[in-house]
């Protein structure tokens, strides 16, 4: 990475914690002949500040990057998980139609950015926790706690996705031009030193959004499995993640019954027209429910969330993006289907959805909550997701109606069609539809789209047209853990270990338990679609694996692939391009760009 740009990102948050100072103090005259490092901090608040701008990083990394049509990028966009199948405009990208990528691939490239820009904080960070005065040594421990963490989870990411990078403890105010990579195996070991130094620091259950040690647990064990895969699955490193797994899930457990804002049959409110009870829903609907996230909501398998609240929008929506964009982002573009010439009705819309009527919110009916909301299909799940997983699946409550919504009622009101006695199928919309439109029609998963109108905040205030949700979002939860700890007793040759953590996850989803026999990486994919979708860094998972799986399950299962006649398959050890101007910038050492993309430097 070009060291003038990390300096540039410090010498902008400098800036800010100036501004952040007491303003009293602030005007107190201290003049100085210049600023330096060693000048720049005066409270504990400014150390503070710089990890809160490591945690907002994060979120704009992981949840959207819209401004280069990297939407949702690492959480699964391009791989056997789902993809802009049909981009609506130029700024979505089918990313895994690899001819089109490059050492200058614009989501690698923020990506890899990014974790420099989190890294760079975290070293301000810790260099700046030693130079003020805190007010007690939990707090100061908390801070120095979050900065190692968020620079070993860096570390962790660069590794996982680019293989060995360059370490960058400490920062300079000079730039450096000789950077040199480290081995994939070395910068696994760092995040690991990090996240070790991390976990003694950090609290058992911290404030919501905050990290604490069962995530970091979790990560410790996702580093030594990656260790693992890379060092031909070493046995020391397999012990070393499940003893970490062991650690996360002693801290948390899976919540297996129906709980909080919407279990209760007793609780006679109500919420935008919704009644807050929902007789039909089940453990799975309820942890994606607005309230129910969070610890103190009752909530003991979230370890670590992404937090959005309806009143920060209002209050900062002109300088921040502070919502989720699930249905701009994941709701099918169904208000797009158009009925076939035999099924067109004098008076009635040219679609089923495609009116132009007004709800009582004033939002057009195209529009409604139980069809995903004001959907612009920029990711859509694979078939593989949306399907092949769910065959023989059955009673997994992951794939109930309330949970991946397949049957969609006709709203158009001048239609015979209209009602409840009508709908549209994932199985039969071909029947009566173009074929031109029916791409855009998949099925709904209300983990992201809410099923109704409870899950909109805004509506009744006019600050809302379902094209964004105000929950909180899961960046890991237990459930992922269990399912990481599987895999690495798998690789250990403990087949039956690896069907029992595999087990506790569908156990509570009441699917079908696995057999030893069934239990393969194959098998363990395909249930962190089931269970994690949306949720998972999913390029992390494939790329760390290594081998030809992110090549086989990507060219088996991507739309590019699987629907479209891509024959670009991905090399053995598939890693993303180093960013070619960082390597143009290094004047003073060569940065090896990654195999098989040497050809375009």
């Amino acid at each position: 990475m070009k060291k003038y740009q990390i300096i540039s990102v410090i010498i902008v948050l400098v800036v800010v914690s100036f501004w952040a100072c007491n303003d009293d103090d602030f005007l107190k005259e201290k003049p100085e002949s210049s600023y330096t490092y060693a000048t720049a901090y005066s409270t504990s608040s400014q150390i503070n500040d710089i990890i809160t701008e490591i945690y907002r990083e994060w979120r704009l990394l992981f949840i959207s990057n819209v401004n280069d049509g990297a939407y949702l990028f690492l959480s699964g966009n391009g791989t056997d998980m789902c993809e802009a199948k049909n981009p609506p405009s130029s700024d979505a990208v089918v990313h895994s139609n690899f001819a089109n990528w490059s050492t200058s691939y614009a989501p690698s490239k923020r990506a890899f950015d990014s974790f420099y820009k989190m890294i760079a904080n975290a070293n301000m960070a810790l260099y700046g926790v030693e130079q003020v005065t805190w007010s007690n040594e939990t707090a100061k421990n908390l801070a120095v706690g979050q900065a190692h963490f968020f620079r070993g989870f860096s570390y962790l990411n660069l590794a996982e996705l680019w293989g060995g990078v360059f370490i960058v403890e400490d920062f300079s105010e000079t730039p450096k031009f000789d950077f040199e990579r480290s081995s994939r195996k070395d910068s696994y070991l760092y995040a690991i030193a990090e996240f070790e130094l991390a976990v003694s620091l950090l609290p058992d259950y911290p404030e919501d959004g905050r990290m604490g040690k069962g995530a970091t647990w979790h990560y410790i064990a996702e580093a030594y499995l990656a260790l693992a895969n890379d060092q031909n699955d070493d046995p020391v490193y397999l012990n070393k993640s499940i003893a970490a797994a062991d650690e996360a899930i002693r801290l948390h457990a899976l919540m297996k019954n129906r709980y909080g804002v919407r279990a209760n049959p007793n609780d006679k409110g109500s919420y935008q027209n919704v009644a807050n009870y929902f007789p039909n829903g089940d453990v799975f609907f309820d942890m994606f429910q607005r309230g129910n996230t969070n610890r103190a909501g009752g909530n003991t398998e979230a370890m670590w969330l992404n937090k959005n609240e309806f009143s920060v929008y209002q209050q900062y929506a002109s300088t921040i993006n502070w919502n989720l964009p699930w249905g701009t982002l994941y709701g099918p573009i169904f208000r797009n289907l158009q009925w076939k010439n035999q099924y067109r009705e004098a008076g009635a819309s040219s679609g089923p959805f495609n009116m132009g009527k007004l709800d009582e919110f004033g939002v057009g009916l195209n529009f409604a909550a139980e069809i995903g909301g004001r959907g612009q299909a920029r990711i859509q799940p694979t078939k593989h997701n949306a399907y092949t997983v769910w065959e023989n699946c059955g009673n997994d409550i992951r794939n109930s109606p309330v949970n991946i919504v397949r049957s969609f009622r006709v709203l158009d009101s001048k239609h015979s069609f209209y009602g409840t006695n009508f709908r549209l199928t994932v199985d039969n919309v071909a029947d009566y539809c173009t074929e031109a439109t029916v791409p855009n029609f998949n099925p709904v998963f209300t983990k992201v789209c809410p099923i109704d109108n409870w899950g909109y905040e805004g509506l009744s205030v006019g600050l809302s047209n379902r094209s964004s949700v105000y929950r909180d979002h899961y960046y890991l939860r237990l459930a992922e853990t269990f399912l990481l700890r599987a895999e690495a007793k798998l690789r250990k040759g403990d087949k039956t270990g690896a069907a029992a953590d595999i087990n506790e996850v569908r156990g509570r989803a009441h699917a079908p338990l696995v057999t030893e026999a069934e239990v393969d990486i194959d098998y363990i994919l395909d249930e962190r679609i089931r269970e994690l979708f949306t949720e998972e860094r999913r390029w992390n998972t494939l790329l760390r694996m290594g081998g030809m799986i992110p090549s086989d399950r990507i060219y088996k299962y991507s739309y590019w692939s699987a629907e479209r006649g891509g024959t670009y398959k991905l090399p053995k050890d598939f890693l993303l391009p180093i960013p070619q101007n960082v390597i143009d910038s290094n004047l003073d050492a060569n940065i090896e760009q990654n195999e098989c993309w040497k050809q375009s430097q």
